[in-house]
Parts: structure tokens; sequence; C-alpha cells
């Protein structure tokens, strides 16, 4: 059996890979799934280490790496993450693996095949390096799109733009002057290009700029509904994603 723990703070990405890692390998035993560094930590520390451990790099209360300073994990890793700046050379060594968000059903094999190939020996990274890599981060994000209107090319700034939003298959941003462009990147792709900082996504169709914020309401069951710039229709943040986002609200 290959003991798996899944650490990720989304309870339906959670789910989804852990149907995938059984689909792919039915030796996966998944052990545990957790949400945060802090109970992950603790986890580390009162149970046998397991031999896959998938993780997303951003979690509820930090950065995944936090994990790693302060317990010896002795576990194949795989990364996940939806921004792709993240996948350089310091995820090329025998110990770990990455994936893209969404979780590739081929690429996630490949990985359980490494973690196959490499099973008699010792895991090994240099976190040091993975580090360095997460501070440089925000050189890769998407400065500017550009915007096809007919014959002519419009040039809108990251800054500018209030929302991304998607509608019968089709994207589009939003300005803070209240304009609407279409643009030609799915939601997703959208999601791993923009600064997470800055942006993000709310439910399945928006992601919103933080500086759109007008206000936000809490509902029945701490349900939040947003008021956001250029748009009058009421934004109702998705269940899945509350709890990331009061932590990313709060930094």
């Amino acid at each position: 059996m290959i003991r798996t723990l899944i650490i990720e703070d989304e309870e339906p990405a959670a789910l989804r890979l852990e149907k995938l890692l059984i689909e792919v390998e039915p030796s996966v035993e998944v052990v545990d799934k957790l949400e945060s560094v802090g109970s992950a930590v603790t986890w580390f520390k009162e149970n046998q280490h397991p031999d896959l451990l998938v993780l997303d790099i951003q979690l509820a209360d930090g950065i995944s790496f936090d994990i790693f300073k302060k317990v010896k994990v002795e576990s194949f890793v795989i990364f996940t993450t939806a921004y792709d700046e993240y996948a350089i050379k310091a995820f090329e060594l025998n110990s770990i693996d990455y994936l893209l968000k969404p979780i590739d059903k081929i690429k996630l094999s490949n990985s359980i095949q490494k973690l196959k190939n490499l099973s008699h020996t010792t895991p090994q990274f240099d976190l040091n390096e993975l580090i360095k890599t997460i501070e440089s981060r925000k050189t890769g994000f998407k400065k500017r799109f550009a915007i096809f209107i007919g014959a002519k090319i419009k040039s809108v700034e990251a800054d500018q733009i209030a929302f991304f939003y998607s509608l019968e298959k089709n994207s589009f941003l939003g300005t803070f002057d209240g304009h609407e462009y279409p643009i030609d990147f799915s939601l997703d792709r959208v999601e791993a290009i923009i600064d997470p900082e800055i942006f993000f996504r709310i439910n399945r169709q928006y992601i919103i700029n933080y500086r759109a914020i007008e206000k936000i309401n809490v509902l029945s069951k701490s349900r939040l509904e947003l008021r956001v710039t250029g748009t009058s229709e009421e934004l109702m943040v998705s269940t899945a994603k509350s709890h990331s986002f009061r932590q990313w609200i709060d930094k």
C-alpha cells in the first residue's frame, strides 16, 4: 500500500484528489486529509510519516513550506498549486513533483510512477531553494491584457481590472471605470496568471480585485455576500471558498 496524506484547504479539491489518486493507483491508501500548516505539523509529530504527501502550496494559514521548517518530513512530496510560476527547476528534484491545478489524471499517474521508481531511496530536497522560488514568484504575474475590439487592440493594465467573470463558456473582465471586455482566457487560466495577493476567485463564475470590494455582508450560516465596483449584482462567496476568502481578506 502507498500510505498517502493529503493537505488541501478546500474540501471539494481534497475529495477530488483522493478519488483521482485511487483511480490511477488502487494501492493508494489515504490515511488522512488536513487543511492547514498547524494541523499538519501536529499530525507529523504524532503519526508515522506516509509514503506520499500531496499538498497545496497555499494553505488557509500560510505557505505549506512552513511545515518543512518545523518537522523533518520523510515522504515523497507532490506539490499542487494553481499558479504556474512555481513550476521551475526547484521542483525537478528526485523526491518531489509538481502538479498544476486542475490536476491532470495522466500527470498524477506519472508522479505516482516516479514514487514507485524511487521507493528504495531516502527522500531529500532543498527547502531553501523552494523558499527562494516562492519569494520571487511575483515577477511572473500577468501585468496587462490585450483586448481585441474589431480591428483594434486595447491594452488593459491588471491594476485597472475590478473583476473577471465567465458567462456561457466565455470570459470577460470588468474595469474600475465601468467597461467590460471579452478575453481569450478561461477563468482557470486567469486565476493561474494573476497576483493572488490582489485577486481572489470567490466562486466558479467570478474573480475579484481586493480594491473593488465595497461591502461585505455576512448572511445566515456565515455565507458572505459582496458588493463589488463595476457591477450592480450582489456576488456570493461560495461555501467552499469562504474560509480561504476570510484568510485572504485579513492579510
